[in-house]
């Protein structure tokens, strides 16, 4: 009886099995892309000029989105607190304050915090904070900050005179090529308090997510600052006006609005935060050592093997096995 044949099939099979071995197993690696803010960190700012009901709002909505939000203040911020966080946000207020309260260290803690992958969240005052230039009732100011290199102009008279508020309709950027927005609906009514429109002809790299109806000007924006990501918004996405879910009974509850921004709002997080957990090392505090994100401070991690290796090792033994099998008598 020949004992070759099927000898020589084994050996056939064998190599086909190597040969489709990479196709049969499935990486370690991948990964389901996430639905909320699950073990991120945001810092709410605290100032003597934020906005209570706007911050209040932010609290609730990042809760909503099952995010960790823990309140900081200026002088939290300026001893390099940043470094524990994945985000800040910065509510409504008074944005003249906000760099009054942060001078100095505590603004340049911020920027560095954005600048080696940390992310900003601006709305109404805090995205004038974000600016370099504001005209605000036809005057220019300059802001120290300086996340966007444009100005944020406001109060947008077409919608409300200043200090007066009222509901605004923004249209929303469904094809956007930075943040899937495709699902949202063609325009938000949004309540608006004085917030800026933002002046981005011949900016490269920034992005309008929603433009006010009044004007046609960019309402929300959103780009990379170096390693990190920002989104400055004028009118209040925190705000719900049908609902009491952002635990705020001032003035969002004096309008009649049915629908939310909510949503839209945490798809603008993830995208801020989809590079959160990487490693970033911030500038050095006070005491001059080096501060470290504690997205990146985990013990070492897990042995894992590379699925190449697995099936380099596959493969090796698959090979010996076929060629004692085509030695043997």
């Amino acid at each position: 009886m020949n004992l070759q044949r099927p000898r020589k099939f084994i050996v056939l099979v064998i190599v086909t099995l190597f040969m489709i071995s990479p196709f049969l197993i499935t990486t370690t690696t991948s990964q389901t892309p996430p639905t909320d803010l699950s073990s991120m960190s945001i810092a709410l700012y605290y100032g003597s000029s934020t906005s209570t009901n706007s911050r209040t709002s932010m609290q609730f909505m990042f809760s909503w989105m099952n995010a960790s939000v823990d309140v900081l203040y200026a002088s939290d911020i300026s001893d390099g607190d940043l470094s524990d966080y994945d985000m800040i946000a910065v509510p409504g207020g008074w944005a003249g304050t906000y760099n009054v309260d942060l001078a100095g260290t505590g603004i340049t803690e911020i920027r560095n915090f954005v600048r080696d992958g940390g992310a900003f969240f601006g709305v109404c005052a805090g995205a004038y904070f974000g600016c370099d230039k504001l005209l605000w009732e036809g005057g220019v100011l300059e802001y120290p900050l300086n996340l966007f290199e444009g100005f944020g102009i406001g109060p947008v008279e077409e919608i409300a005179a200043w200090p007066n508020r009222a509901m605004t309709e923004i249209i929303i950027n469904q094809t956007s090529p930075l943040i899937d927005l495709s699902g949202e609906p063609v325009n938000h009514t949004v309540m608006y308090f004085g917030g800026p429109w933002f002046d981005i002809a011949g900016k490269e790299g920034i992005h309008s997510l929603a433009t006010y109806a009044a004007n046609n000007e960019s309402a929300m924006i959103a780009f990379e600052y170096e390693d990190g990501r920002v989104f400055l918004s004028g009118p209040h996405p925190e705000a719900e006006e049908d609902s009491d879910r952002d635990n705020v009974v001032g003035w969002d509850n004096a309008f009649d609005d049915f629908g939310s921004e909510w949503d839209m709002m945490l798809k603008v997080s993830l995208w801020l935060l989809e590079n959160s957990g990487s490693e970033t090392t911030s500038p050095t505090n006070n005491s001059g050592s080096e501060r470290t994100s504690p997205t990146s401070t985990n013990p070492e991690e897990p042995f894992n093997l590379n699925p190449i290796v697995i099936i380099g090792g596959i493969s090796f033994g698959t090979i010996i096995i076929a060629l004692v099998l085509i030695k043997r008598p």
